[in-house]
């Protein structure tokens, strides 16, 4: 593709260039924003250039530019172009096999860090299980949140569990996260034991199979991590007659929801004999983690 940019080793100030790549992104919520990093990454820069800095795009750095401007004007995401995504202020570094988190899931780190806040001083260290753990978002980002507490990942995806490991080390609490190659919460010597863990969080696939998405979504986020059967629920149907039985007495399991689930999950749970403890939304105000205790 051509970009009517002329290479040049002299510096330039970065404006006009960031407006021509932004009226080539057509299909785009945010072309200027967009223009700004894919400039920055095509200078080797993990940022977004302003429009005021002056830059020296050469040759080098123009074919890297042409390059990802294709890219992203197939749909990639820029998550994906940088390999990364902040979330929940860290960034967590994304392969094929990991969802792209989304900041509506903030919600769930949100809510168990509250719930884990009510814990009294002294008590053991705070146990977490993250069912599907992915890049390991939530479970680190509690951790992070919680310098005591301990976590378990789990996640069907062996390369999804190397990236959590890998994530993990980055942000220094690698000795608090276990990660583990297994299908939800199937049995592990040693690691599921009952009535061990205090907070369960799990942001499940929940979506309908047939279900149309943006390209951004379905043709860059791994399928298993999105599709749920013909109306959505079938992970909710694996995973929550397991809860009680790990759950430590007192312990909350938050669990992500589509924003139209509330009720057929609810109604799931408490034939799981769980208890249905509350709902938080997300940052649009819409139905997003469900609180669940045992009964």
């Amino acid at each position: 593709m051509s970009l009517q940019i002329t290479p040049s080793s002299d510096l330039r100030t970065a404006r006009p260039l960031i407006g021509q790549l932004a009226s080539k992104l057509t299909k785009s919520t945010s072309p200027r924003l967009d223009a700004s990093w894919l400039l920055g990454l095509s200078l080797g820069q993990d940022r977004a250039i302003q429009g005021h800095e002056d830059i020296c795009l050469d040759s080098v750095a123009y074919e890297h530019l042409t390059a990802l401007m294709a890219r992203r004007m197939k749909g990639e995401p820029i998550s994906r172009l940088r390999g990364k995504r902040e979330f929940w202020s860290h960034d967590f570094y994304l392969n094929d096999a990991t969802l792209d988190p989304r900041a509506d899931t903030e919600c769930l780190v949100a809510a168990a860090c509250a719930f884990a806040a009510l814990k009294p001083q002294g008590a053991r260290p705070v146990q977490i299980l993250d069912l599907g753990t992915g890049s390991g978002c939530i479970l680190l980002s509690l951790l992070l949140e919680q310098p005591h507490a301990e976590g378990v990942g789990t996640d069907i995806a062996a390369l999804a569990i190397a990236q959590a490991r890998a994530n993990a080390a980055v942000l220094g609490v690698a000795p608090r996260a276990r990660f583990h190659h297994t299908s939800w919460c199937d049995p592990i010597t040693g690691v599921f034991m009952p009535g061990l863990f205090d907070i369960i969080i799990s942001n499940p696939p929940y979506i309908e199979t047939r279900a149309l998405l943006m390209a951004d979504v379905a043709d860059y986020d791994p399928h298993r991590a999105l599709f749920a059967g013909t109306d959505g629920l079938d992970a909710y149907r694996a995973l929550l007659p397991r809860l009680p039985a790990l759950m430590h007495q007192h312990a909350r399991a938050f669990i992500e929801i589509g924003s139209t689930q509330k009720e057929p999950v609810s109604a799931l749970a408490i034939e799981s004999g769980l208890a249905v403890y509350g709902i938080e939304l997300d940052f649009s105000g819409r139905d997003r983690c469900l609180i669940l205790a045992r009964r």
